[in-house]
């Protein structure tokens, strides 16, 4: 049969029988358009296939174009995560040294080094050679890289090793391998600025079966897809089980196909790999700051410069020791003239006032005189003036001690019997909120005490209720029972609280309602009575188990061998104040569990 393989004129797009629009002049037309067998239903069947055929070709024409376009964003996208971010697609340099300044150290390294095979992949060789001009600048207009100089010092002679045939690769082992300042720098700056992606060889000739596909066709195979044409020779079928040519065509395009994904997924993790880059140095270039967050600060350490960037100590608070040391040399001043005070010119356990900062300083200024270890002297400021009880500053300073806190401001007066009145509700409306409360009792003239409650006083949600919880507490004299200043422990299952509702009463362990609240398990009653509760809170009961009581005790003991820091068991509080000790961190007894329940017969009282 002869075939007529000329497209109809006068027609410049067609619908093929699958729906897609057949452009003449983009898409050569099948040249089974117009083949006939003489049989009707035959005719029929070539028409279908021949537009088939435009289909495929369009289709074929249209997938090339948009996979292409495909490959060409990701390309450009990650060509702009280089220039956006300030670095460069090509390196800085490929040959010579780089002068940077690492901490304060000032370094050369050869940049024939960091494009080594093995290094030039890095997030470090990335940054050197890609971005070095989007580090910051110390005041010699250096690169400065936030490191840690003696990790440079070994990266510096491992690059060197690297070159020779006696190191095949850079890996710590001890002792640096132990050591964080060390194996975290190395963690980062050694991971692969890469995704993970299989190459492999890709023919790139016109003739080659890449090319050919965007034709529809098969490169060097291109006569195994060409219809039949009836002469019995080229495109007939190979073989009697019907695998022939255009089946193995479309076995390649499937697998130029999956190629072509596998690749494209490359591409999408080799973005990744780059934005995961960029997220990991963002803390080492200069984007996102202001010029002063981005000022090298320096000191002078035994001989050596110690640099860091302000903005990257200020991320530990504005006022942090670190920074206030590499800003404010008049700190260091002040703390050498608190310790010239405490060991030469005042005499000796006399109370040595701290310098004078601002209030808002205060707090750090405190964590700076721990650096030096002089965080033992709090601040008193007015409350020695201000208490009934706790008279003058020494024996702030000593009830101050016994805390065992890293005192931030001086003490502040939440609530004082004598003005706020004894009334139960209102002293519960003074202390709210507020945690490290210093009670002080005064008896007449001659004994003052208290307790400390690291803690807060929680009242129960509901007014007839009570509320029980462990606290760290240890109680004090400060006269009477004891000459001096003393602290007085308690056994750790007796350190709880227990405080009433409004409307509510503390019960003994016989379940009787006795007061208010109940401290350390009873070894302190606020307004208490039998029936209680009293009618204020200055109605008290205190007394201290005898093997609690540490040397020199000078007071009465009743029938069970029990003490009392006031004159006797049952007492009238002449003053009852409550204040305020505000601590920085870490405390007395912090391991106490809050949710302890120890049952004990301790309550009698």
């Amino acid at each position: 049969m002869s075939a007529a393989a000329a497209a109809p004129a006068g027609s410049k797009k067609r619908k093929t029988t699958v729906g897609e629009a057949a452009d003449d002049e983009s898409v050569v037309p099948s040249r089974l358009h117009g083949v006939t067998s003489g049989r009707e239903e035959v005719d029929a069947v070539v028409e279908q296939a021949a537009g088939c055929m435009d289909g495929l070709r369009g289709v074929f024409k249209t997938a090339v174009a948009a996979a292409e376009g495909e490959i060409e964003q990701l390309a450009a996208e990650i060509n702009q995560l280089f220039i956006a971010n300030g670095g460069t697609v090509e390196p800085h340099k490929t040959s010579g040294k780089l002068k940077l300044n690492v901490g304060g150290t000032v370094f050369f390294i050869s940049v024939q080094r960091l494009l080594q095979p093995k290094m030039k992949l890095t997030y470090l060789s990335t940054l050197l050679l890609h971005f070095i001009d989007a580090l910051p600048k110390d005041t010699n207009n250096l690169p400065f890289l936030e490191a840690h100089p003696p990790y440079f010092h070994w990266l510096r002679d491992q690059l060197a090793l690297l070159e020779s045939p006696h190191l095949d690769e850079i890996s710590l082992h001890s002792p640096e391998a132990d050591d964080p300042s060390y194996s975290e720098y190395h963690s980062l700056f050694m991971q692969k600025v890469v995704g993970d992606i299989e190459m492999e060889e890709q023919p790139r000739a016109p003739g080659s079966s890449a090319a050919a596909s965007a034709n529809g066709g098969g490169g060097g195979e291109q006569r195994d897809v060409e219809m039949a044409d009836g002469s019995g020779q080229e495109g007939q079928r190979e073989g009697a089980d019907g695998d022939g040519g255009v089946k193995r065509v479309f076995r390649q395009i499937d697998r130029h196909m999956r190629r072509y994904e596998s690749l494209l997924e490359g591409l999408q993790k080799q973005k990744k790999a780059m934005e995961a880059f960029l997220a990991a140095m963002r803390p080492f270039v200069n984007r996102d700051s202001s010029g002063e967050d981005l000022e090298v600060m320096t000191l002078s350490v035994s001989d050596e410069e110690v640099s860091v960037l302000r903005r990257t100590i200020v991320l530990l608070g504005q006022d942090h020791v670190l920074v206030t040391r590499f800003d404010r040399a008049s700190v260091l001043q002040l703390i050498v003239d608190f310790a010239r005070r405490l060991t030469v010119v005042m005499p000796p356990g006399q109370f040595v006032h701290p310098p004078v900062v601002a209030p808002h300083e205060k707090a750090i200024f405190a964590v700076e005189l721990d650096m030096y270890g002089l965080d033992t002297v709090p601040p008193v400021g007015e409350a020695a003036g201000a208490s009934a009880v706790i008279k003058t500053a020494d024996e702030w300073l000593a009830v101050m001690e016994m805390t065992d806190k890293k005192i931030a401001t001086a003490p502040s007066l939440l609530y004082k019997g004598s003005r706020d009145t004894y009334a139960f509700p209102k002293m519960l409306e003074c202390v709210a909120g507020k945690s490290g409360l210093l009670f002080a009792l005064k008896e007449g003239h001659t004994h003052r005490f208290g307790t400390f409650i690291d803690g807060p006083i929680t009242p129960p949600a509901e007014p007839t209720e009570n509320n029980g919880y462990y606290v760290p507490v240890f109680f004090f004299s400060l006269s009477g029972a004891y000459d001096t200043p003393t602290k007085i422990e308690i056994p750790e299952e007796k350190q709880k609280v227990t405080v009433a509702g409004t409307q509510g009463v503390v019960k003994n362990d016989r379940d009787e309602p006795r007061a208010n609240v109940a401290i350390a398990r009873g070894c302190l009653w606020l307004g208490c009575a039998k029936p209680g509760p009293a009618a204020d809170i200055s109605s008290c009961v205190q007394w201290i188990e005898g093997d609690c009581l540490p040397a020199g005790y000078e007071g009465d003991m009743d029938d069970d061998g029990d003490g009392f820091l006031g004159q006797s068991l049952d007492l009238t509080a002449s003053e009852i104040e409550i204040w305020h000790i505000q601590q920085v961190q870490g405390g007395w007894a912090g391991g106490l569990m809050a949710a302890r329940h120890v049952e004990d017969g301790s309550w009698s009282r």
